[in-house]
């Protein structure tokens, strides 16, 4: 960080002349005279109060914004919450105008930052800190204009839906009824049917013609959360936290699944901008998507809850708020919209609004709504809501395109720092059913996905809301890996008033069963086609220690020592065939 003098020393001597003129030094000539000159009026406390005050309005702001911003001057972030840069009058080049044309504030934020040996001069002079308030709407709208026609708006509330949900999907990777590609780790085809049909509430959009992870949003939002979130394992298992998670349902656990997921996961969700082009090319550099990620989660932390919230007010805030966030780690920008390439360059905004916008519609639709955090409404028609996307392609940019709002509910309140604990604003049923003496469970209400998929691992249909408790469902489903504890809990949690005596010592006799006949070892049975065979094997003491016989004609031999039974009856002559 350069004190003024040097930072002015990287100045031709004619621009100097420029500054040097603004401050009242008309008559020198020297580079060395005109540097000094400028630190002389603005590195002294009377004539810089003189300098201040003929700043105008606006100017006066921008240097206190860099000044309560530890020195740098953010012109993005400027710019939103204020409008306007520092008035510029226009030189004979308008295009250059701003940066051609002197003004007294860029003797104050010198390339982007106030020099350090004029920070204390501010102290007693700048203007206190506004800080930029996040105000919610007071009713959403029913239906938007955009361009010539109207669209309506959808509202979808998710804090129930979004945590069944994803019960829902773990319990399908419990019970082992999920794949997944073994080239991107994501849901096959058939997967995806698996859970969208599970879903409480439907996805978003209408059911496409083609059901795959790259047409929907819950199943395949759900699926790589839980990945990122490290609640299944790459191998499509249920993690030790996933496990705790779908049998406790602790919200603390959740908790640090989310962190891990915002801190760790490496799934980039620009690859869900379905018309961003150039990601793959080879001059193109991403940054890290946590980098990203983390950056939206803490600007939606200082958001205000229970309230809707527009997104284009959102855009205002992450950039005031300096939260924004680099996309490409290189100076110049390689990414693009649309099938051509030639036509899709961007300009700034543009490229913000399609870039940084979409990116952050699909963090908050594709995995903060599904998961159940924030309430959406969108337009889901295929029509993109970007400003002068028309230019780039007719149709939406990506799945996530049309979201207007956001409001972030109890659950999302909890898991952005923003209460202490989790209150459901609708609690759960707990009395789901009830069992009779000959193991007969009627439902009481309505199961959610996720109690139906837990409640048919271990019971048969017998009528309309009526299941007959199953040995050989149960005990299957423990033979696949789910724990014995979580089913037998589940009829216990559940289950209105005492489970009957008759179910308590049916599970604690299948509990004790449960292990008392063990697989041992594995064994190749070998056949012997000539009577001295046997013979043969009992009079060597290496053969006769490697296997059993059954009879005259069979013997048993342990897998592991199959090679070296082998090796013994080649020294003795004799090859196993």
């Amino acid at each position: 960080m350069m004190k003024m003098e040097q930072a002015l020393y990287q100045w031709t001597s004619e621009t100097l002349k420029e500054y040097s003129q603004l401050l009242g030094g008309k008559r020198l000539t020297a580079k060395a005279d005109r540097v000094d000159y400028i630190c002389r009026q603005m590195l002294d406390k009377e004539t810089l109060s003189g300098i201040w005050q003929r700043l105008d309005s606006v100017t006066q702001r921008a240097v206190s914004s860099a000044y309560h911003n530890e020195g740098l001057f953010d012109e993005r972030a400027f710019i939103a919450q204020y409008g306007a840069l520092p008035p510029r009058p226009q030189s004979g080049h308008p295009f250059y105008s701003y940066q051609r044309t002197p003004i007294l504030f860029d003797l104050f934020v010198i390339d982007g930052q106030v020099p350090p040996d004029l920070m204390p001069l501010l102290t007693d002079l700048v203007l206190s800190l506004e800080r930029f308030q996040l105000v919610g709407v007071e009713a959403l709208p029913k239906a938007v204009i955009h361009g010539r026609d109207n669209y309506s708006v959808q509202q979808a509330e998710t804090e129930l839906v979004g945590r069944t949900d994803l019960l829902t999907f773990l319990q399908l990777v419990d019970q082992g009824a999920l794949n997944w590609s073994s080239t991107n780790r994501q849901l096959t085809v058939g997967s995806v049917r698996k859970v969208y049909v599970r879903l409480l509430a439907g996805d978003f959009h209408p059911e496409p013609e083609k059901l795959t992870g790259r047409y929907v949003i819950r199943p395949f939002g759900l699926d790589i959360f839980a990945q990122g979130a490290k609640l299944v394992t790459y191998n499509g298992k249920l993690s030790p936290a996933g496990r705790e998670y779908l049998q406790t349902q602790d919200p603390a656990w959740f908790l640090e699944a989310f962190e891990t997921w915002a801190e760790q996961g490496a799934f980039d969700e620009l690859t869900r901008i379905a018309q961003l082009k150039g990601l793959s090319a080879r001059t193109t550099s991403l940054t890290p998507p946590a980098s990203r990620r983390e950056k939206i989660i803490e600007a939606l932390s200082w958001c205000p809850t229970h309230t809707w919230i527009d997104l284009q007010d959102f855009y205002r805030a992450v950039k005031i708020w300096q939260f924004d966030f680099d996309v490409e780690a290189t100076q110049w920008k390689n990414l693009y919209a649309g099938p051509y390439r030639d036509y899709g360059y961007m300009s700034d905004e543009d490229y913000w609004l399609i870039v940084h916008g979409l990116y952050i519609k699909a963090v908050i639709m594709e995995y903060l709504a599904t998961i159940g955090a924030v309430d959406v409404a969108y337009v889901s028609e295929d029509i993109s809501m970007v400003d002068n996307a028309g230019y780039y392609i007719d149709s939406a940019l990506s799945l996530h395109d049309g979201l207007l709002y956001f409001r972030i509910n109890n659950w999302g309140a909890f898991l952005l720092g923003q209460a202490d604990e989790y209150v459901p604003t609708l609690l759960p049923h707990t009395d789901l059913f009830v069992i009779d003496e000959g193991f007969q469970l009627h439902v009481l209400t309505d199961l959610l996905p996720n109690e139906q998929l837990q409640l048919e691992v271990m019971a048969e249909p017998a009528g309309d809301k009526v299941y007959r408790l199953s040995t050989e469902k149960l005990l299957t489903a423990v033979e696949s890996g789910q724990e014995f504890e979580l089913l037998a809990g589940f009829l216990t949690k559940h289950h209105h008033g005492m489970l009957p005596q008759t179910v308590i010592d049916w599970l604690a006799q299948l509990k004790r069963n449960v292990g008392v006949f063990t697989e041992g070892k594995t064994a190749v049975m070998i056949r012997l086609k000539e009577p001295h065979a046997l013979t043969v094997i009992e009079h060597d003491t290496t053969l006769s220690r490697l296997c059993r016989p059954l009879d005259s004609t069979m013997v048993l031999v342990l897998s592991s020592n199959l090679q070296r039974f082998r090796k013994r009856l080649k020294e003795l002559g004799y090859l196993l065939g």
